[in-house]
């Protein structure tokens, strides 16, 4: 079993760079870059402070990958452009010219990235000096305005700290202490929202998840059903999901909980948690036939994202599935495998698909 579960955690790591490819290619074709207004940050600011606006000056440097990566890929996101295009003035430091490099060495920029946030006096709010992706930056200038606004504390600055670093105990720490002594009428709007939207935030058995849950119905009248069903179901089915592909040990006990706070929450993913937990029963049975069969019909009730790592979990069926099982499992690999457009993923299955045969 150890074995297996180190070889699922490289697994998910090559899924989450396959799936993160991916999405930028579809992504490319309604991405712009973000409009500067210029490259002189000391103009701007008097142009910010004229249009009550913050200042953002990004460092730039053509010849670092994560330069430019954040550039295109962070700042040329549609949701984050639109953000730093509504409340900032954006400039873009060439850091490559003497001027560039003059203004990189006043602000003491070492490495890449490098994106400051400045108020209207010319103060430093924020310095990012890590790369994130368009979500977690889009949440970390959030919680800058939030600030500036006054509509929130320091402390939810905290709790994106301890996610983007995913310490889930921390994270959870954090939550708690923002939480705590406000209505829940004042958490739930749409500013404080993108902090329930994060993964490693809300988990099932998380204090997000937990506090949502507890105030459901005000939440889903304030954001909408759809947006905290979504949040809630994904929740679930990433708890789940490590029992299916055994990367942890069945629990019938939490799967069954799990199940049971889906349909309290009266959520449509009541069917798709109750045929994980009856395939993850399945796995340490002698005979894998039925593991294979069950595992199959998922498929059909899961969203498609899961398809790959359930597919990959039968690498068990490689082990010590008979000669029927085998044959089963190669047709739901094949089915998965048409279906992939990662030349990483497809070549993992390739793998598995060898190990059946």
């Amino acid at each position: 079993m150890a074995g297996w579960t180190q070889g699922f955690s490289l697994f998910m790591l090559f899924l989450s760079v396959g799936a993160a490819r991916a999405g930028e290619m579809q992504a490319d074709t309604a991405r712009r870059g973000l409009e500067y207004w210029g490259s002189d940050p000391y103009a701007a600011l008097a142009v910010a402070k004229q249009q009550r606006k913050l200042l953002l000056v990004e460092f730039y440097a053509d010849w670092n990958h994560r330069s430019r990566w954040m550039s295109e890929r962070v700042l040329g996101d549609s949701a984050v452009r639109s953000l730093v295009e509504a409340r900032f003035v954006a400039v873009q430091v060439p850091t490559g010219t003497a001027d560039g490099a003059d203004l990189a060495g006043v602000y003491q920029v070492t490495g890449y990235p490098a994106i400051l946030i400045f108020n209207a006096n010319g103060d430093v709010l924020d310095k990012i000096d890590v790369t994130l992706d368009p979500e977690d930056f889009e949440q970390r200038i959030q919680t800058i305005l939030m600030a500036v606004q006054g509509t929130g504390t320091w402390r939810l600055r905290q709790v994106y700290a301890a996610a983007e670093q995913s310490d889930t105990e921390a994270t959870d720490a954090a939550v708690a202490q923002f939480l705590g002594g406000q209505l829940p009428q004042d958490v739930a709007n749409g500013v404080v929202w993108p902090m329930f939207e994060n993964s490693v935030v809300t988990r099932y058995g998380s204090t997000a998840f937990n506090y949502l849950i507890s105030h459901v119905d005000l939440f889903r009248q304030e954001i909408g059903r759809e947006e905290v069903d979504a949040v809630l179901t994904d929740a679930l089915l990433q708890s789940m999901l490590p029992y299916v592909v055994g990367s942890v040990p069945y629990g019938a006990d939490v799967a069954e909980a799990m199940i049971r706070t889906a349909e309290s929450l009266e959520l449509p993913a009541v069917l798709s948690l109750q045929s994980m937990s009856d395939v993850a029963a399945l796995r340490e049975a002698e005979d894998l036939s039925l593991f294979v069969a069950r595992l199959g019909l998922l498929l059909d009730v899961v969203p498609e994202s899961y398809h790959l790592p359930l597919a990959m979990s039968l690498d068990i069926v490689a082990e010590r599935g008979s000669r029927e099982a085998r044959g089963a499992a190669l047709k739901i690999v094949n089915r998965v495998h048409t279906s992939l457009q990662s030349p990483a993923n497809a070549a993992m299955l390739e793998l598995l698909r060898d190990r059946l045969k």
